[in-house]
């Protein structure tokens, strides 16, 4: 009987028989009475942790049986592995595994969908005690992320944490602890040490996470966001830049292994690519992290599981880029590089362009709106690189090798040709965006950011008279395809008050795009294309007043705005309508319309174009609020 209740004749390690006498409810004391209760955790932490049994454990365990009769025995876990992660010396085991310990214990916990205070009362053992403990921790964290001369290892285990830690607590009241704390200093010194360098994904995200902390309502006092607004350190951002880069590379990839769309002459030269530097970032990620790949599927969902979680990665992007103009800088680098440097990669503006037109083009393939955040995320990243006169004096006149444009659905895009300004490939992304989510639950926010970049580029080229070598025909269908969508079908979208400020914006598009034609439009026959496609769409564009006038708001401006908007194109539109007709040609042939166009505007001019200063847009660019929930869960899903 005492040899089969012996732990080595059944099995059972030292380490797990003791967990499962803890999570029974037995006390240190009635495990081991010989041993004092400080004694006791010192001998478990000794011990090797079996990663897998005790997440099995911990999973095991309900809410209520935590936050009850094992409230105590759990939080002295903690208390525990907090003592000996700060004292115990690097080359003692007990620093490491109560760690991972800690890590493992803390993700288990947070899965069981706690409330602040319940948080508090388990970590720390009371919601009174939590002060002194949660800043112990936070401090201890901060000591070990940023010691340099701390093993590397042991860093990455602090910084794994950290990051656990705070995309488990999400916007509960303890996250706050960790705003008290600085860590940013911490994080450049590990991001720009040779020997954690690696580790740099986690370590912005870490920052990432914490700059999204209650944000909608305290922005203005988030630390973290004043800290990255005014970071100075160019290194440090180029090790972020580095880092994404290839992180938007392996996105890329990803898809284009379900549907292979590389053109054949980029295709030989994509695998050297991605075999690149940094791939010890990408090793550190768990690999279907990186590349999810399906392929029995119908076509939906084939690409149900991307993007890729270290796609994530877009909204630090997104939240430097933002605020920090001295990092727009740094992302532009490579494209000002000099033409005999080398690059063993595409610059990452062009990678981000790439795969947001991924992102664009499968929003809608995925069941949950996880997708469409992307989509949006990465969509406002364009709006904040067109909002930049910085950036649009490079990306409307420097030219880029072909940038990989999503064609996996169709109507696909034509091949962009081998050498093109890259203004052109966020124009793309735009139209992908208009073309492929036309649905009744119409998502307005990347909608009305798709039409704010076009009207940006537009205002720009026109304000610098610049004549863009793009293809604009399937920008046109694209803005005029979403008119007629929303007229037909008003009555059965979901969001109808969103949709009108969609076709607000829209009107607003096309009103610019006319009457300043002559000045972008880069030939007669483009912009005698452009007149055409208004002229065969007059029953669509003639649609929109009255459908202004049944979603008008009360002393709406924008209304105004856009009813004067609409009647000067419809005016444009009747004037060529008139001319066509009087022609005495045959109405229904396109090459006979396009004809009497043409000639018209050889002889005076598009109708109706103006030539008097158009003021700068307003900036639209604002804070994404609703993708941290998307952010937290993809992060962790990176690292656990």
């Amino acid at each position: 009987m005492n040899n089969h209740n012996r732990p080595r004749a059944t099995g059972v390690t030292k380490f797990a028989s003791i967990y499962t006498k803890l999570f029974q409810g037995l006390s240190p004391s009635q495990i081991s009475p010989q041993l004092s209760i400080d004694r006791f955790w010192s001998d478990l932490l000794d011990l090797k942790v079996d990663s897998h049994f005790l997440k099995a454990e911990l999973h095991k365990l309900p809410k209520d049986v935590c936050f009850g009769h094992l409230k105590y025995t759990l939080s002295s876990l903690f208390k525990a592995c907090l003592y000996h992660s700060k004292t115990a010396k690097y080359n003692d085991p007990k620093k490491s595994n109560s760690l991972v310990t800690l890590r493992i214990f803390t993700a288990s916990i947070f899965e069981k969908n706690l409330s602040g205070w319940e948080v508090m009362e388990i970590f720390a053992g009371s919601v009174a005690q939590s002060d002194a403990h949660f800043s112990e921790f936070t401090a201890t964290l901060d000591s070990l992320i940023g010691d340099s001369n701390s093993p590397a290892e042991t860093r990455h285990k602090a910084l794994q944490l950290a990051l656990t830690f705070v995309c488990g607590v999400s916007q509960l009241s303890p996250g706050a602890y960790f705003l008290r704390r600085d860590f940013f200093p911490a994080i450049i010194e590990i991001v720009r040490d040779p020997l954690t360098e690696q580790f740099t994904f986690e370590a912005v995200s870490f920052i990432t996470v914490l700059a999204n902390y209650h944000k909608s309502d305290a922005a203005k006092l988030n630390p973290y966001l004043k800290q990255i607004a005014e970071a100075v350190d160019g290194e440090f951002m180029r090790k972020i830049c580095w880092a994404s880069n290839y992180i938007m590379e392996s996105s890329i990839q990803a898809y284009q292994r379900v549907v292979n769309d590389v053109p054949a002459v980029a295709a030989s030269s994509l695998s050297a690519t991605l075999g690149a530097s940094w791939g010890a970032v990408m090793t550190r990620l768990r690999p279907e992290a990186i590349v999810s790949l399906v392929y029995q599927e119908s076509p939906k969902e084939k690409f149900k599981d991307l993007p890729t979680h270290s796609t994530v990665v877009l909204l630090t992007i997104y939240e430097f880029m933002r605020r920090n103009p001295l990092f727009i800088s740094v992302v532009l680098e490579d494209l000002v590089s000099p033409i005999d440097k080398p690059l063993t990669s595409s610059p990452l503006p062009c990678n981000i362009i790439s795969v947001t037109s991924y992102l664009c083009s499968h929003a809608s393939s995925g069941p949950s709106p996880r997708s469409v955040a992307y989509a949006n995320l990465s969509l406002n990243i364009l709006l904040v690189l067109v909002e930049s006169s910085l950036v649009m004096e490079f990306i409307t006149q420097t030219v880029s090798p072909s940038i990989q444009i999503c064609r996996q659905k169709p109507p696909s895009l034509p091949l962009s040709p081998a050498q093109q300004p890259i203004i052109c490939s966020v124009l793309d992304c735009c139209v992908l965006w208009l073309r492929h989510n036309l649905h009744k639950r119409l998502e307005i926010q990347p909608y009305m950011s798709s039409l704010w970049i076009i009207y940006r580029i537009i205002w720009f080229l026109q304000h610098r008279r610049i004549r863009l070598q793009y293809d604009w025909l399937h920008t046109w269908q694209a803005l005029l395809g979403l008119l007629n969508f929303i007229a037909s079908r008003m009555d059965e979208l979901y969001t109808s008050g969103g949709a009108s400020l969609v076709v607000f914006e829209a009107i607003s598009v096309l009103e610019l795009a006319l009457t300043r034609s002559e000045v972008f439009i880069p030939t007669p026959w483009a912009i005698h294309q452009f007149i055409y496609e208004l002229v065969r769409s007059s029953s669509v564009l003639k649609q929109q007043a009255p459908l202004l006038e049944s979603l008008r708001l009360p002393s709406s401006g924008q209304f105004l705005v856009a009813k004067d908007n609409i009647s000067r194109i419809v005016d444009i539109v009747s004037y060529y309508e008139v001319k066509v007709q009087e022609s005495g040609g045959n109405v229904a042939a396109a090459k006979d319309v396009l004809k009497v166009i043409a000639d018209d505007i050889e002889s005076n001019g598009v109708h109706g174009a103006k030539d008097t200063p158009i003021p700068t847009p307003p900036t639209r660019s604002e804070d994404v609020l609703d993708f941290g929930r998307f952010a937290v869960v993809d992060i962790l899903a990176t690292v656990l």
